[in-house]
């Protein structure tokens, strides 16, 4: 167990110097780590504290993506921030999920990650 978290710690500060990236810097981050034995992860998902945006690293491709407008909903987590945030975030292997807290129009996103796809649908609240 304790190797386990060592070994965590370890590969999490490795990625976050990989990218040069200081973790004060970033209201969410996580990296899929679900993966098989042996495989690194392929993907990192963040938000940084000065960018409402969701930000997808697609490791392998050295690429990434900025994710703001909210699909055909009309949400725009740049333009319509704070009043409307992403809440419930979770990444399971090649699968963003996500929920946008809003007032008028709550939606349940997903960004499909290997093609960088984002959907959304009105959850009724």
């Amino acid at each position: 167990m304790i190797k386990h978290v060592v070994l965590s710690f370890v590969f999490l500060t490795l990625s976050f110097s990989s990218f040069g990236l200081d973790i004060s810097n970033y209201r969410y981050y996580q990296i899929n780590k679900d993966l098989p034995n042996g495989k690194g992860p392929f993907y990192v998902v963040y938000i940084k504290k000065d960018d409402p945006c969701i930000f997808v690293d697609k490791i392998k491709d050295k690429t990434t993506h900025r994710f703001c407008r909210m699909g055909d909903s009309e949400l725009d987590l740049e333009k319509n921030h704070p009043s409307i945030y992403p809440i419930l975030m979770q990444l399971f292997g090649s699968r963003f999920s996500f929920v946008v807290a809003a007032p008028w129009n709550e939606q349940q996103c997903e960004i499909y990650l290997p093609r960088m796809e984002l959907t959304c649908e009105p959850t009724g609240k």
